[in-house]
């Protein structure tokens, strides 16, 4: 295949070169989560990727005489997977997505073509594909040598001469008739193969599967429409609040390190096993885990203490100094944030992949959906 047939705007496309290609791009996209987790550097990937979907769902249109209003089916999908991806981070909506993209996809794909073009690898247009063809038939292809009796040369000569010498036996007589057979037997074939249409097993059985969803085509609407309204409603209802905010009292044991005065604590759980708490202004990032007396193990009043807490970086690069963070007597770990850092932590907990603290390293996958729950996090986003 040719890396220019991808971006020609004239050609036609049938519906196996269609469908390879719209899987190619989906697949591209996901590596680009697995290389960049989920973040703004996806648009530039999809900002290569996408005229390939385009082009390609047009030269499938094209084929089939379909409206270019179809082009839709494939790129509102593929639009809101890549939002979705880099936004919402929602599994169950992000499922969703992708079933109706390959729902539409697989329909682009089984549409008969009306143009009656002759395709070379799945593609009909102003790009020369018969280079690449040539060189993929011949590199699979064995030389066949015709069968002769007594030699090039022996047959040559007497040829050129003139001579009657040559004398056949009736074994070499019967061998040779054989091959005759063999040979006439294979030319009968390939001519009954081109007589009747020479269609290839592939197509044969794509025609097959047309017939079989035309027949069907009322059920494969009812169940499509069924399982795609049962998962997007999965998926609203994953995004909705379900509770209230927890709303917590503020209990400090009587051996900590720093007093303050009781007040109502809102928090909310992220998906890596640490917590959210908003005491007024003030954030505070909470997790489970040390043994230990309770303790103050970093101030940045005194810079003393553990300097790997004294920063917190995000996988971007942004980095926060916490004002204290103390150790307290339920195993708690609790580093509290300046006010003024507070919305512009909340808002990267959100759009980040991860965040690492005290040596630890959280994963933010999620995080944007947990903190949309809570509508005292809600508003800073």
């Amino acid at each position: 295949m040719q890396l220019k047939s991808l971006l020609c705007v004239n050609g036609l496309d049938n519906g196996q070169r269609f469908a390879a290609i719209s899987g190619l791009i989906y697949f591209v996209l996901l590596l680009g989560v697995v290389l960049f987790s989920p973040s703004a550097a996806l648009y530039g990937v999809a900002l290569f990727i996408t005229p390939v979907l385009a082009l390609t769902t047009m030269r499938r249109l094209r084929d089939s005489g379909k409206s270019p209003k179809f082009i839709l089916l494939t790129l509102l999908p593929f639009l809101l997977v890549l939002i979705t991806l880099v936004h919402i981070q929602s599994m169950m909506l992000l499922l969703t997505l992708l079933v109706i993209a390959g729902l539409g996809i697989g329909y682009m794909a089984i549409l008969p073509s009306t143009s009656g073009a002759n395709y070379v690898q799945g593609y009909s247009g102003p790009v020369d594909m018969t280079a690449s063809n040539a060189t993929a038939r011949s590199a699979g292809q064995r030389v066949r040598v015709e069968p002769t009796l007594g030699g090039s040369e022996s047959s040559a000569s007497f040829e050129a001469e003139g001579t009657s010498e040559f004398v056949e036996t009736d074994a070499d007589a019967s061998i040779q008739q054989q091959y005759a057979d063999a040979y006439t037997g294979a030319e009968t074939h390939r001519q009954s193969s081109s007589l009747r249409g020479g269609k290839t097993p592939s197509a044969i059985n794509l025609a097959q599967l047309r017939q079989a969803l035309q027949v069907n085509q009322k059920w494969l609407f009812v169940i499509s429409g069924v399982l795609v309204s049962v998962m997007l409603i999965a998926s609203i209802w994953s995004l909705i609040p379900t509770s209230e905010p927890e709303v917590e009292t503020a209990a400090l044991p009587e051996n900590t390190i720093e007093s303050a005065p009781q007040t109502d604590r809102i928090s909310t759980a992220m998906p890596d096993g640490f917590s959210l708490v908003l005491e007024d202004d003030v954030l505070i990032m909470r997790w489970l885990g040390e043994t230990g007396t309770p303790t103050n193990i970093w101030s940045l009043a005194t810079a003393k203490g553990d300097k790997t807490c004294s920063l917190m970086r995000f996988n971007n690069g942004t980095e926060y100094r916490p004002l204290v963070v103390d150790l307290l007597a339920d195993t708690g770990t609790e580093a509290r944030f300046s006010p003024l850092d507070t919305e512009a932590i909340i808002v990267d907990m959100a759009r980040r992949g991860n965040v690492s603290l005290c040596g630890y390293n959280f994963s933010l996958k999620g995080s944007q959906a947990a903190l949309g729950k809570v509508a005292a996090f809600r508003t800073y986003l």
